[in-house]
């Protein structure tokens, strides 16, 4: 005679469909739960003999089935594609999730963490981009399980977290593509070098020698900073043929720029950024992008630190690694071009 499997509170969510903080709702009347709900989970409830746990069920109203995500910038265009789809894989499994954009600043990411608890969420998902040098060591002592998004950064072993990132350097193929189709004089526009540096290091690493005219770094990671970095190489007596964004929104501005200074891409410049957005495609050229897996990295980031809080923290730490993906469109086929270098045109 074998012995009954007990009946949880899983069990009782995923039959009535609904989350388990839904059933938890019902279970402790509380509110945030429609009548018609509350009288179908606890119809299923009595159908399937299922007996609250009463220690069990004190830990799980301690819990507020909502964990924070940690943004840089919500201005950027591949962060809202991160946003939702972390949202929705919490909302699959029962939890809501609250926004917190950090604006890349180093004292921002380290209070998130430090002071995470009072946001009242059971885990943090955090997207740095200062990498201020206590911000591991702020993880590893968090009061709430903590997953990573990481993008260009090296990671100390160490970090108490699932981290979830890129397996090979995204600037490397965007340099690999640019001296593939014969590109000579290869700029770099970017934010300030400490942030996502890995991206700049990639393009030092990828040439003889850097020309330090030919680098340009803004304020931020916006279509502003594309503009600018456009109006400075345009003033430069050799132009680039070539220009290495640090992301699209970036590059978007330059193509923007250009196309109003009557620089053609990519005839002229050709041009390349980061994170494949949904703007790369609807701009004219269209713009090559490598694609970070956004969606993915999201998708998969929120599903270990859901499973981190389910086991209450235990568990080997995480380290997953996707390949980024070069697209290559208009803004950088290869194109039989006039030597010598281009020089600025006159206004």
């Amino acid at each position: 005679m074998t012995r009954k499997q007990k009946v949880t509170i899983e069990d009782v969510a995923k039959k009535a469909g609904v989350g388990i903080a839904t059933v938890s709702r019902a279970i402790n009347d509380s509110g945030g739960i429609s009548p018609k709900t509350k009288a179908q989970i606890l119809q299923v409830i009595e159908e399937m003999g299922f007996t609250p746990n009463t220690s069990a069920q004190s830990l799980k109203v301690r819990q507020t089935y909502q964990i924070a995500l940690a943004v840089p910038d919500i201005r950027n265009a591949i962060i809202p594609e991160i946003a939702w789809s972390v949202e929705q894989t919490a909302k699959q499994h029962g939890y809501r999730v609250v926004q917190i954009n950090t604006t890349g600043n180093a004292r921002t990411e380290l209070e998130t963490v430090r002071e995470v608890k009072k946001l009242h969420v059971d885990g943090l998902i955090i997207m740095p981009l200062a990498y201020p040098k206590t911000l591991v060591e702020l993880i590893n002592k968090a009061s709430v399980p903590v997953s990573i998004i990481n993008y260009g950064k090296k990671l100390d072993d160490h970090v108490k977290a699932d981290v979830v990132g890129l397996a090979s350097q995204e600037g490397r193929l965007v340099m690999e593509h640019l001296i593939k189709i014969g590109r000579t004089r290869i700029a770099y526009a970017g934010a300030p070098k400490n942030k996502i540096e890995e991206r700049y290091f990639a393009y030092e690493q990828s040439l003889p020698q850097v020309d330090p005219s030919l680098v340009f770094f803004g304020e931020d990671f916006s279509f502003e900073t594309g503009l600018r970095a456009a109006d400075y190489f345009y003033s430069l007596k050799h132009m680039p043929d070539a220009i290495y964004a640090v992301n699209d929104m970036v590059a978007i501005g330059i193509v923007n720029r250009f196309k109003e200074l009557g620089i053609r891409v990519p005839e002229d410049v050709a041009v390349v950024g980061i994170d494949n957005n949904l703007w790369s495609t609807v701009t004219s050229p269209q713009i090559s992008s490598v694609s970070i897996m956004g969606d993915e990295v999201a998708r998969l980031a929120t599903e270990l630190l859901l499973k981190r809080i389910r086991d209450h923290g235990t568990g080997e730490y995480e380290r997953v690694q996707f390949e980024p993906r070069l697209i290559v469109r208009e803004s950088s086929v290869a194109v039989i071009r006039q030597p010598p270098s281009m020089t600025k045109r006159v206004r």
